[in-house]
């Protein structure tokens, strides 16, 4: 197991149809505000920015080359509701929330942004003045908490302001997985929000359950069927870097993001969770413009493809 870090209008309008086991169905709302969480029919993002397996890859036991970086940029996003009303609802006396879905509807916290740089599975923090925001991001996804009682991320691969996520991403899109089998390695549970399974591959690390991800996405044992084996999540790497920016309190986000994540692994941590409702982050992965050998896009396809071992190992 990993190491611990040293020293942790309100209408009614959102309905949630009850989720099948290992799938999802979509949240839904009538139709002149509808925000379709998840579909079969939702439009995929760009591929450029989710590269997908046309195979297992091989499995690889090393670990990620301590050559390879980038700029990850952290800016809270918090819902405008004199924009857009709040959206809620329940099912079964359980709340549920959708964020905003216009792209004018939020307040950005640039005066919270963080900068890091990422290298070779480490993060130091240098200054916002750091980066050339002229420099094309890798890319981006923007990540929201919803109540207490519902622990289902929602997300969008994209910032949230620069798109409008009802018309032109189909709606929200709850964060899932695909599951990548790499033979007696055990299997890849890669992060997204087109996979078609909503609950890891396997049991997940103690040190990043629930740190990283809710329990709700935690494996389900199946008695009949002997218990997978983990080989870390990998995936969309926006994704994977804003797991952590939820697994403490706001202005933890430096402490955790320098001394909790390492190489293939997350160390974990023992403050307070930081899973509050309606919390949001957009976090935007640069090239690296001091590293330009070793920070491509290339090279970070790579990363999120699992090339070089998981991106937080099991």
């Amino acid at each position: 197991m990993a190491d611990t870090c040293a020293h942790t209008h309100p209408d009614p309008i959102l309905s949630v149809l009850s989720t099948r086991k290992g799938n999802i169905d979509q949240y839904s709302l009538p139709r002149v505000m509808h925000v379709n969480l998840y579909s079969s029919h939702h439009r995929i993002p760009e591929r450029s920015l989710l590269p997908t397996f046309a195979s297992a890859p091989a499995f690889s036991p090393r670990r990620i080359p301590s050559e390879i970086s980038c700029l990850v940029l952290y800016e809270p996003l918090e819902p405008n509701y004199q924009k857009q009303p709040i959206r809620v609802g329940t099912q079964g006396g359980n709340k549920f929330w959708a964020p905003p879905d216009r792209k004018n509807a939020y307040v950005r916290r640039r005066d919270r942004a963080r900068l890091f740089r990422w290298k070779g599975g480490r993060m130091t923090q240098i200054t916002t003045e750091s980066l050339d925001k002229e420099h094309p991001p890798y890319g981006a996804a923007t990540v929201f908490t919803q109540w207490r009682d519902t622990n289902h991320l929602l997300a969008v691969t994209f910032d949230a302001e620069e798109k409008n996520v009802g018309e032109e991403y189909g709606g929200w899109k709850v964060l899932s997985f695909r599951h990548i089998p790499l033979g007696p390695q055990g299997t890849y549970s890669e992060v997204d929000v087109a996979g078609d399974q909503q609950q890891l591959a396997a049991p997940g690390s103690r040190a990043w359950t629930p740190q990283l991800l809710p329990t709700i996405y935690d494996y389900d044992p199946n008695p009949n069927l002997p218990q997978p084996v983990s080989a870390g999540l990998i995936g969309n790497l926006p994704l994977l870097f804003a797991l952590p920016a939820f697994s403490a309190e706001p202005y933890q986000l430096p402490y955790v993001l320098t001394n909790c994540m390492q190489p293939n692994e997350w160390r974990k941590h023992e403050l307070p969770h930081g899973h509050e409702p309606q919390r949001g982050m957009v976090v935007t992965v640069f090239l690296d413009p001091s590293n330009k050998d070793w920070s491509t896009k290339a090279l970070l396809d790579e990363v999120h493809n699992g090339n070089h071992g998981p991106f937080y190992g099991p």
